[in-house]
């Protein structure tokens, strides 16, 4: 069995590759994919078995890829964000996974694939499709977002609000949390992690090292042609520039506009 990660985060893409390899059936990574325009162009030269999805990519949603290219290849979607669940099924979906999932899940996505593959069924038959969608209806709904992170000062244990969190930053292994009058503490949770956590209307992850409350920012500059450089406030202790990269300029648009 030939499959194709659609998966603009690296973390997550190691992760989903790690379980499939460790399932029980006989399968093989054909290509990882990161952005919509990277999986229009390989699409229309190959093909593969099965596609685990993402679907807010840096440059898109990947209902793009599968809307223009009419794919008829079956397709379990992953995503932290359960508002897609029902927009999903127009497509070949043929399970949802909302992340974090683990390997019981995951495993029985392919369980269900290889299911229908020996009923010779590309998608689901309508009682299959309707029961999907009611189990995915009985999932909370994301918007209740964390709003208290918990840090250690000194012998003390405090609780920070989401409102006097400046933003994050990833360092090597640690994770640490700028307040907006300056303070910083280690915050114990990955950054991946973190951004399925937090209110999509009130942070976003502008690079692999940060992820910024829209009040932190002071300006934003043009960089290059194809790059933005963020300025935060308070300012980081280092000197390197904070650049958005093109494929994520878009939707960091959108979400200032918002």
């Amino acid at each position: 069995m030939e499959v194709v990660i659609v998966e603009d985060e690296d973390l997550a893409a190691d992760s989903l590759e790690k379980l499939l390899l460790q399932s029980p059936y006989n399968l093989t990574i054909k290509k990882r994919l990161e952005s919509v325009s990277e999986a229009l162009a390989w699409f229309k030269e190959h093909h593969c078995d099965l596609i685990f999805s993402d679907i807010s990519l840096g440059d898109g949603d990947s209902f793009e890829i599968f809307e223009a290219l009419k794919i008829k290849t079956p397709i379990i979607f992953t995503t932290a964000y359960d508002q897609y669940a029902i927009q999903s099924f127009q497509f070949q979906a043929i399970d949802y996974l909302l992340k974090p999932y683990n390997r019981a899940s995951l495993n029985r996505a392919l369980e269900k694939f290889i299911a229908l593959s020996n009923r010779k069924e590309e998608t689901p038959d309508s009682q299959d499709l309707e029961s999907l969608i009611s189990q995915l209806r009985t999932i909370p709904e994301i918007n209740t977002y964390q709003t208290r992170f918990l840090i250690t000062k000194g012998d003390l244990l405090v609780s920070i609000t989401s409102e006097d969190i400046a933003y994050f930053m990833a360092d090597d292994k640690s994770l640490f949390l700028f307040t907006r009058k300056g303070e910083i503490f280690l915050y114990d949770d990955t950054l991946s992690n973190l951004e399925r956590k937090l209110s999509p209307r009130d942070f976003f992850k502008v690079n692999r090292k940060f992820i910024v409350r829209h009040n932190s920012i002071k300006s934003i500059i043009k960089y290059s042609q194809s790059r933005l450089k963020v300025e935060l406030q308070p300012q980081p202790s280092f000197n390197d520039p904070i650049l958005i990269s093109a494929k994520n300029i878009q939707s960091f648009k959108d979400w200032l506009n918002n």
